[in-house]
């Protein structure tokens, strides 16, 4: 098949690289992007194609980017008349899907989320959530990879609610530790914070470094606790919880 994706980022090429070693040819936008985008796309094998070309001759288009540009590739894929599978794989609530289905309406929409590292065919899994009327079609694509699909439902929406409860836990913890890291930090009793690390649940206290190294991701976990935030709301769970968590990685971005 051929599959444009937009827009390979540190998932996104990883994903898509995954589909070339499927026997697909897959497309992307050199447009706008930046050095590195260009030189992992270039490692995924993946081909420079301008964008109205793209979709128009793809035959599936892969959305995989930070949930903040979600709807307005959904938009602009739809301003091309684009009618073929749409694979929405970010980390949205429930009102950003709608919008970004909404924005698609020739095409067949199948939402995705990613759980797991990128797929490198380590020992981690890379769990491929699907979701929608078409999302065994999808989960085919990968078949033979180091990505392993797993169907969830047959409507959109439990995709997103899949990968959004798994955010929710691991990057929550994660939230939570670069806060005790700080506050440890300010009141000079790190030594004391990492000597915990020895205990059962002590696992993410190993190094106090963790929130300078977690900078390099804030800037798109921020609007990913939005997301989940507003997806909490919908369920009539606590968001404000995903908030407060969400101004972690603001500080940190």
């Amino acid at each position: 098949m051929r599959i444009a994706v937009f827009h390979p980022g540190a998932m996104g090429s990883k994903l898509a690289a995954q589909l070339v070693v499927a026997g697909h040819a897959v497309h992307w936008v050199p447009d706008g992007r930046s050095e590195a985008s260009k030189v992992r796309a270039d490692e995924a094998g993946l081909i420079g194609t301008p964008f109205a070309e793209a979709v128009r001759h793809a035959d599936v288009v892969l959305c995989s980017c930070a949930p903040q540009g979600a709807v307005e590739i959904a938009q602009q894929v739809g301003r091309e008349g684009f009618a073929g599978l749409y694979v929405e794989a970010n980390p949205l609530s429930p009102a950003s899907l709608r919008e970004a289905q909404s924005a698609v309406p020739d095409a067949t929409f199948v939402d995705a989320g990613v759980v797991g590292p990128p797929p490198t065919g380590g020992p981690s899994p890379t769990h491929l959530m699907l979701s929608g009327t078409a999302a065994d079609q999808v989960a085919a694509l990968w078949a033979g990879t180091a990505v392993t699909p797993m169907v969830v439902g047959a409507e959109p929406g439990a995709a997103s609610a899949a990968k959004s409860s798994y955010a929710l836990y691991n990057k929550g913890k994660a939230a939570l530790a670069v806060l005790a890291f700080q506050l440890a930090e300010k009141h000079g009793v790190t030594a004391a914070l990492v000597a915990q690390q020895t205990r059962a649940d002590g696992g993410s206290l190993k190094d106090p470094n963790l929130p300078d190294q977690l900078r390099a991701v804030a800037w798109r976990w921020g609007p990913e606790f939005d997301e989940l935030a507003e997806t909490l709301d919908d369920a009539g769970l606590e968001g404000a919880a995903a908030r407060a968590l969400r101004d972690v990685w603001t500080r940190l971005s």
